[in-house]
């Protein structure tokens, strides 16, 4: 018997309805099959896909199932899909022939409405929303000349939708669905353009930002849209906005290690996103480069994940795949570390003169690595101050602050502190990753903190951030 899939994608709740009964039942007009398939991905993820499967009936089948929110969906048939959309409380009977389902699918009851726009929507800016032909088309086309299609391809869109003559009968929820729909489709675009083109050649070591007017419709407040995450141009138009700004963060250079690249689209994930939109984009990112990046790295983050992660499904979805590679230890480089160890690590001072970390010997030492550069330091130094001003005049005789930049050249490092206002003790290891700090420390991320005892002995070569719970319980308990 021939079997036809019928495959619905329900999507993460986002905005909470009261919960509702749908019924999705329909007739085969032509064809035979014994099954359909009920799959429900409730979390964007593929990893997560549940998969359900009713009998068909003498080509009559009935599906019921309780929604708290409106959705999108699939049907499925062989190699042919369509997709439809779901409210609770619809009541929806579609019709289709098994072998031409796009051709002939037809929707009564309630939500028919909704879903017979979307198929004619559909079917006529296919091309579009099919990211490879508009990839195709970008690799042929100046940045204004593909800027200038899509904006028309938008206009075109918007116009059928407008004009639509049953427009009035839509829900609300629907309509948001397809202005986001046009929307997103139109940033996503515009904004992949420079990135798709520079990953055309690995020759190609820059990328070309798009002009500034371009952008004048991309507001970084409102990036992080909940309600849009039900759109597949939306969180797709999330991973290229993470990469055209974090290449900003970089002048817009390739980066050449994947640790410092996942720290980079960390940062500006963290300072644009929140909630879902925050933890997809980080989930999918991890599972796609994870393995490309340090363990701890990956740790870091995944540990940032668990704290928001409410449902525990995100974060679950990191640690099933990455959760042997997070304790993977990575082989040190035994020249450089014994040539490394042989010598005291060697510091230039704000003065300008070499100091080393036994200079503090009889003081406890919170080290802190950081960069002009780095986002997520910054982010940790008022809390750093704060912690200073936690401490009585006796301990602050015997604790000292040290922050270790690993910054390319003295100019950039001392304008960074003068602009941050840093007070603490200050060092520098110029080069960056090949700095002497971070070979001798192993850096592969920062910020990064250690603690040293009034010994010169490392205690923690991870220690807390200034910003975490204990933090300075952990620095007092060695002044005991």
């Amino acid at each position: 018997m021939k079997k036809i899939i019928f495959c619905l994608v329900l999507l993460t709740p986002l905005l909470l309805y009261s919960q509702g009964k749908i019924t999705i039942s329909g007739t085969i007009e032509k064809g035979i099959a014994d099954s359909i398939e009920l799959i429900i991905d409730k979390n964007y993820l593929p990893q997560k896909l549940i998969k359900n499967k009713i009998p068909v009936k003498q080509n009559q089948f009935s599906f019921e199932l309780q929604l708290d929110r409106n959705l999108p969906a699939a049907i499925s048939c062989g190699i042919q899909t369509a997709k439809i959309y779901l409210e609770p409380e619809d009541k929806i009977e579609i019709k289709f022939n098994a072998d031409s389902l796009s051709k002939t699918l037809v929707f009564s009851g309630k939500g028919a409405v909704n879903n017979q726009f979307l198929k004619k929507f559909s079917e006529r800016f296919k091309n579009d929303f099919t990211v490879s032909i508009m990839e195709e088309s970008m690799k042929s086309m100046t940045a204004d000349q593909f800027e200038m299609m899509i904006f028309d391809n938008r206009k075109k869109q918007k116009d059928f939708y407008n004009s639509y003559p049953e427009k009035g009968l839509f829900s609300d929820k629907f309509k948001k669905y397809i202005e986001n729909q046009i929307k997103y489709n139109y940033l996503d675009l515009l904004i992949s353009y420079p990135i798709v083109n520079a990953n055309t050649s690995t020759a190609i070591l820059t990328v070309n930002p798009l002009p500034a007017v371009m952008l004048d419709v991309l507001d970084k407040k409102t990036v992080s849209d909940e309600e849009a995450m039900i759109c597949e141009p939306y969180r797709n138009f999330l991973t290229y906005f993470v990469i055209y700004y974090a290449s900003e963060l970089n002048k817009f250079n390739k980066y050449k290690d994947f640790t410092l690249s996942a720290e980079k689209k960390y940062t500006v994930a963290k300072e644009n996103l929140k909630g879902s939109p925050f933890l997809y984009y980080l989930t999918n990112f991890l599972l796609d480069m994870g393995e490309k990046i340090n363990p701890e790295t990956v740790k870091r983050f995944y540990d940032e994940m668990v704290k928001e992660d409410k449902t525990g499904v995100y974060a679950g979805a990191v640690k099933d795949k990455l959760g042997k590679w997070m304790k993977t230890k990575l082989p040190k480089n035994t020249e450089e570390n014994s040539e490394a160890a042989s010598s005291e690590l060697k510091l230039t001072g704000l003065n300008g003169k070499e100091i080393s970390l036994s200079h503090y010997k009889g003081k406890v030492v919170y080290v802190d690595f950081w960069a002009s550069w780095c986002g997520p330091c910054r982010q940790q130094f008022p809390f750093s101050k704060e912690l200073h001003e936690k401490l009585t005049a006796k301990q602050k005789k015997d604790v000292v602050f040290l922050y270790i930049s690993i910054d390319n050249t003295e100019e950039i490092w001392k304008k960074a502190i003068n602009d941050l206002q840093l007070g603490g003790e200050h060092a520098l290891s110029q080069g960056g990753w090949s700095s002497p700090a971070s070979k001798y420390f192993q850096l592969s991320s920062i910020p990064r903190y250690l603690l040293i005892d009034k010994k010169g002995n490392i205690v923690d070569q991870n220690a807390k951030r200034p910003g975490e719970e204990g933090t300075l319980e952990d620095i007092l308990n060695l002044l005991k």
